[in-house]
């Protein structure tokens, strides 16, 4: 069965762990926004708290390291992004709720430049650890 696809309006967050972004150097790994099937989280129905309870509980431990933050991008800028770079790639986020992760979905289109990968990293807002209420 196809995904459904998320709004322009949408805003989505990605995981970021500690091998992805060196703090003391303001660092950021293009890896944070290169592959295929990139997974993100909607910000609709859960909340920052409830999304950083699930990717600890899901993704500490990872061979990334922990989760030391999240970046939140809108939906349509990801795909304006996309649309406008050098090597211009229409660009969709489609809900896959997860057992564990309700709001999980995923951007199917394979982001291979590092290039366009950190103009996207740039575009986030970055929130830090929240702890659990």
């Amino acid at each position: 069965m196809p995904r459904v696809e998320c709004s322009p309006e949408e805003n989505v967050v990605r995981a970021i762990h500690s091998a992805q972004w060196d703090r003391a150097k303001d660092r950021k790994s293009s890896a944070i926004f290169t592959g295929k099937d990139i997974s993100v989280s909607r910000l609709y129905g859960l909340g920052l708290r409830e999304l950083f309870a699930i990717f600890h509980e899901q993704l500490d431990g990872s061979p990334n390291g922990t989760i030391i933050a999240v970046g939140e991008i809108n939906v349509g800028e990801l795909q304006r992004i996309g649309r406008e770079h050098q090597y211009s790639i229409e660009l969709t986020v489609e809900q896959d709720p997860q057992e564990g992760n309700p709001a999980h979905a995923v951007i199917p289109q394979e982001i291979k430049k590092r290039g366009l990968a950190r103009v996207i990293i740039e575009a986030l807002i970055i929130h830090g650890d929240l702890p659990a209420t």
